[in-house]
């Protein structure tokens, strides 16, 4: 890791707890529509967005439960007096107007940020396989993202964050919410488009916009990440738990736990997790 960089990677969390970070964090939502709050203000992060926060702000979901998305990241070192490090190049009054836009904006969640991915994306990369002149090339890649954070702020400077959801969002957030509260209920794919009053087509192009998932790979995280809160907490068999999560079969559930679990069964699941 170089000294610029204090974290960086490729991410995917079903929920990001509120934290705060020890330097100015660039995101860039490759998938997935989020709502996260920087300092308790919900903004919807949808894909393309470019999300950012200074050192001293608290963010993370506002929504308990957000998979089927992935975003890349960056956490910057920050200087003596400010959130821009001075191996970042910028003068002192470059510095100064930047971070007067950062802490200024009404919004941490922008659109525009065409050019982000690749910056973000080349500086993981850098970092993950450090090349020839690594430390100045960290650099480079790191004032760029900079400047086009920068870009995006300005372009958006004195505009409010966006509506959160149209009204055909909002149903089918609704029914996101029915199916983590109840994950063993049974649902054709008809019953879930006729719930959001959407024909077939355009209900799964607003699903898959929203989770990032197609409603039936959804409908399995839930209840795989159900069947593993029940392997962690009870003692219940691996069939009771298969059944109770809406499961017809407990082969049916072995073949798709493995699959939202990467190969893990459910048996190595409930070892591991308990030591």
């Amino acid at each position: 890791m170089s000294k610029l960089v204090l974290q960086s990677g490729v991410g995917s969390l079903a929920r990001l707890a509120a934290h705060r970070n020890a330097g100015l964090e660039i995101v860039f939502v490759r998938r997935g529509h989020l709502l996260w709050q920087t300092e308790g203000v919900a903004e919807p992060v949808p894909p393309g967005a470019v999300y950012f926060t200074l050192p001293e702000q608290e963010h993370g979901s506002a929504e308990e439960f957000e998979p089927g998305h992935e975003w890349i990241y960056v956490i910057l070192a920050p200087g003596r007096r400010g959130p821009l490090h001075p191996a970042l190049g910028f003068s002192l009054a470059e510095a100064a107007e930047i971070e007067g836009l950062l802490r200024e904006s009404r919004r941490h969640s922008l659109g525009g940020g065409a050019a982000m991915e690749g910056w973000l994306a080349a500086l993981v990369e850098e970092e993950r396989a450090p090349g020839p002149w690594h430390e100045a090339r960290v650099a480079a890649l790191a004032r760029a993202a900079v400047i086009e954070l920068a870009r995006c702020v300005r372009a958006h400077r004195g505009t409010e964050a966006p509506a959160v959801r149209s009204g055909a969002q909002e149903r089918v957030r609704k029914l996101v919410a029915e199916i983590a509260a109840d994950p063993a209920r049974v649902w054709t794919l008809g019953e879930m488009a006729a719930y959001c009053r959407l024909g077939r087509t355009r209900f799964a192009t607003v699903f898959r916009d929203q989770t990032g998932d197609s409603p039936t790979r959804f409908l399995h995280r839930v209840r795989v990440r159900e069947a593993c809160r029940l392997l962690r907490e009870t003692d219940r068999s691996i069939t009771h738990i298969a059944i109770e999560c809406g499961f017809g079969t407990s082969q049916y559930f072995a073949q798709i736990f493995k699959r939202c679990t990467g190969g893990l069964d459910a048996r190595s699941y409930r070892r591991q997790s308990r030591g």
